[in-house]
């Protein structure tokens, strides 16, 4: 039996999360079984199963790569002159998460999972700290460029700010989600407006 190469597993677990985010859009993360993911991806279940062990391993899988994802677009932005400044990183965040889930309620839902699992809650923990580590060198890198500020005052300042821009991508996610007069627009806008800079 040929040996199966690690390209191989990479490309094979990458098919399946394509899989599970496809269904995880159209139904929630709650209301998709596996069966409808072994489905979706087209493979047996023993496929599945020999790669992700649980519908909990998967979404542990597909948000760490959209959390990376985006902490690329992030580190790409520090590339451009001038530079975004940064009370547009909020914009850019959830419009990416919209195009990835389809709607940002499927955040919101794992987030609610990691209340009760411990699992879902310490990578939700750890991707909140990356992406709070990522906007804050943004900032900082910003500060230095835009306003010529000292490395450690801008390091500070960036650690300092990043926890806003989090809140105000969280605050969205959360207001899109359950408030049924939410006005988008307005929220990002005034973001642009009111975050710091």
């Amino acid at each position: 039996m040929p040996k199966v190469t690690e390209d191989y597993r990479v490309a094979r677990r990458q098919e399946i999360a394509d899989a599970a985010l496809r269904a995880f859009r159209r139904k929630g993360f709650h209301a998709t079984s596996m069966a409808e993911i072994i489905a979706e991806a087209g493979l047996s279940a023993g496929a599945i199963y020999g790669h992700f062990p649980s519908k909990e391993a998967l979404v542990v899988d597909v948000a760490s790569r959209i959390v990376d994802t985006r902490v690329a677009e992030i580190e790409k932005l520090t590339t451009l002159d001038p530079m975004p400044a940064p009370p547009t990183l909020p914009r850019m965040l959830v419009t990416a998460m919209k195009r990835e889930f389809g709607t940002t309620g499927v955040m919101l839902q794992i987030w609610g999972e990691g209340v009760t699992d411990p699992t879902v809650r310490d990578l939700a923990a750890s991707l909140v700290r990356r992406l709070r580590e990522t906007i804050g060198a943004y900032v900082s890198t910003w500060h230095q460029r835009t306003y010529a500020m000292p490395a450690p005052e801008a390091d500070a300042l960036g650690a300092e700010q990043a926890t806003l821009f989090v809140a105000a991508v969280q605050g969205f996610v959360i207001s899109e989600t359950i408030v049924t007069d939410f006005d988008a627009e307005a929220y990002l806008a005034a973001q642009e407006k009111y975050l710091p800079r």
